[in-house]
């Protein structure tokens, strides 16, 4: 299955997760045309003082891979602040959350697999 950069939905979502702000969404791969495996597969936009709530992934799982800017994100208890080349999981119901305390927009790509 072939999604072309044209064809590709941009959406804005409000208050992820209980976060603030407005994040910018790139749906890459859309859950119906991944055969069950994706519950998203995206790229998302944070900028500066957005966030991303506090959430957990059971049985679901989220991988993530950072691709502009920094990010401080929370990984099952510890705050850490993310760069470009970065990458990052969360499964096995840890909790974690993204927040963007710069002054930059950041980017990331976010996979929430079954």
């Amino acid at each position: 299955m072939l999604n072309r950069a044209n064809e590709q939905k941009k959406d804005t979502l409000e208050k992820l997760r209980g976060g603030d702000g407005l994040i910018g969404r790139q749906t890459l791969i859309p859950p119906e045309e991944s055969c069950g495996k994706f519950k998203m597969c995206s790229i998302l936009t944070l900028e500066p003082g957005c966030s991303i709530g506090k959430h957990g992934h059971n049985p679901d799982a989220e991988f993530c891979y950072m691709m502009e800017g920094e990010m401080t994100i929370l990984d099952n208890g510890t705050e850490y602040t993310v760069h470009p080349g970065d990458a990052w999981f969360c499964g096995g119901g840890a909790i974690h959350y993204t927040k963007n305390n710069s002054d930059k927009k950041a980017v990331f790509m976010a996979i929430v697999v079954e």
